[in-house]
């Protein structure tokens, strides 16, 4: 298995240096990137009095969100002609209403898809939907790059969340491309309770020798969460690893659009500095 069709979703207010970011996915995997910029339609006016000005209004705002949808994949394009891969370029225009769908449209086309971001503040309506119709409708893997992550490498030293959940199996499996060309590969139980129905008799065991048949090297860690939220501790991990990539099974309910993530994968979202390799 390998990532050779990579879908990049953004939104109108990205840099080149993001746009970097998932070359630098692509070119790892010899792969073909398709960027999917997303332009917000405007809100649609009140129709109180003076409705045909508002019209108006609103008509001048969409025609010049089209034009900087535009623009910005122009200037994709010749930024990626310049990098020397196989690419295409697809500027959206949605509502907010129907961008998770428009986002699940393109990602079964793709291996990856990768959530691209552009400033630091709390997650928009563009980057949630892109998570929602990417994890919840498409099937596919999402890697999750935060825009505080300045390397120009992701996966050199690679941890797994591990949980013995059906979430956390998926994720492992769909992140088999990037484990292989990994060094150091750490696996982190959070308070691993022994037991046939929990994580086994060995904690951890069980997965590192399914990987160890990949022919990769793992090593097993037990963290205390010692009152911490399990986000809050696997991210002090991850910081103390060095790691540049973190593997993980993302939980919630689709169309719960009001929390749609489960509390550990939100604070994730919130709080990590690292890429996040999601899967459902």
């Amino acid at each position: 298995m390998t990532y050779k069709t990579i879908l990049a979703i953004t939104e109108l207010d990205v840099s080149t240096e993001t746009v970097g970011k998932a070359v630098t996915v692509a070119r790892a995997f010899d792969a073909h990137l398709t960027v999917l910029p997303i332009g917000e339609v405007p809100q649609l006016p009140f129709y109180g009095s003076g409705g045909h000005g508002y019209i108006e209004i609103w008509a001048k705002e969409f025609d010049q969100r089209k034009i900087e949808l535009t623009s910005l994949a122009s200037r994709i394009e010749a930024q990626l002609a310049r990098e020397g891969i196989s690419f295409d370029v697809r500027p959206s225009l949605s509502s907010t209403a129907r961008q998770d769908n428009l986002v699940a449209r393109h990602a079964i086309y793709c291996d990856l898809a990768v959530v691209l971001r552009s400033v630091e503040q709390e997650l928009n309506s563009v980057e949630k939907n892109a998570i929602d119709g990417a994890l919840f409708d498409s099937g596919r893997p999402v890697l999750y790059v935060p825009n505080s992550f300045k390397a120009d490498h992701i996966g050199t030293k690679v941890a797994i969340a591990w949980n013995s959940r059906r979430e956390a199996a998926r994720a492992v499996s769909e992140s088999l491309p990037f484990l292989k060309s990994a060094e150091d590969i750490t696996l982190l139980l959070v308070d691993p309770v022994v037991g046939d129905n929990d994580h086994g008799e060995d904690p951890g065991s069980d997965i590192a020798t399914v990987l160890a048949r990949h022919g990769l090297g793992i090593s097993v860690q037990s963290v205390a969460s010692a009152d911490r939220p399990v986000s809050e501790a696997l991210l002090d991990s991850v910081r103390e690893l060095g790691a540049d990539l973190l593997v993980m099974g993302a939980y919630g309910h689709s169309r719960l659009r009001e929390n749609i993530l489960g509390g550990t994968t939100r604070e994730m979202l919130e709080q990590t500095v690292i890429p996040l390799l999601l899967s459902r």
